[in-house]
């Protein structure tokens, strides 16, 4: 079954390897973001960090830890972006701290901040623990989908993502395994197992996420009516 699954992000340390993954970039991090080269891959794509190492090698996929960046920076990752016709994975509203910073420098909140740069339709929003109700009509306006972090994200204390009203907007949604610092063996079934036991207990409501849209989360696209059956068994015997 593990070929009809997709992990829709993980974030690795240099020299990770991983199924569907066929080489690892390897980059050096800028200072805002430590000392290590990160990647992440989405899907089957391998994304690099946001540095003027990734500029130089041409990558057509970045990954922006955060979009608290020096002005220099962002014009230069706008400019980059859309000259290039580069994909995106912006962590965005992970945690509170994070989405005040960007409201009180910017009065936008990431997403809004993403859609006014014109980046919005580039991107793939990774975790999205605090997004509201107008960044939610932003991406379902914009096409840009949801890659949640359940472990990941309820392990550090974030929170889980507004998964019911994102699905109620529209919002396409994966789900990520992270750095599988809670979930060691990057296993997506584990994450939706996890994830319907969180939004239940979010929602207060006993199944608020079906198996059936969990399993969609969990699917690679083209998957058969067979595939998501079997996908969705595979969620309950957890």
């Amino acid at each position: 079954m593990s070929g009809k699954l997709k992990n829709a992000f993980i974030l690795a340390s240099e020299g990770f390897t991983t199924d569907g993954i066929a080489e690892c970039v390897k980059t050096v991090a800028t200072e805002n973001f430590g000392d290590y080269a990160k990647i992440s891959a989405l899907y089957d794509n391998v994304y690099a960090p946001w540095c003027d190492e990734s500029v130089r090698a041409g990558a057509k996929s970045i990954y922006v830890p955060s979009l608290d960046l020096s002005d220099k920076s962002l014009d230069k990752l706008i400019e980059y972006t859309l000259d290039n016709d580069v994909s995106l994975a912006v962590k965005c509203s992970q945690t509170l701290t994070e989405a005040g910073r960007i409201d009180s420098r910017f009065s936008r909140s990431p997403v809004m901040l993403l859609h006014e740069f014109g980046l919005l339709n580039h991107s793939t929003v990774i975790s999205g623990v605090y997004l509201d109700k107008d960044d939610l009509a932003l991406m379902a306006q914009e096409g840009t989908p949801l890659a949640v972090l359940p472990t990941y994200d309820s392990g550090c204390g974030f929170g889980v993502a507004p998964v019911c009203a994102a699905l109620g907007y529209g919002v396409k949604i994966g789900i990520g395994t992270c750095g599988g610092e809670y979930n060691r063996n990057h296993n997506v079934i584990y994450e939706a197992a996890a994830l319907r036991l969180l939004v239940s207990a979010q929602m207060n409501k006993r199944d608020a996420v079906s198996v059936a849209e969990l399993a969609k989360m969990c699917a690679v696209d083209g998957a058969t009516e067979n595939d998501l059956k079997q996908i969705e068994n595979e969620i309950s015997s957890f």
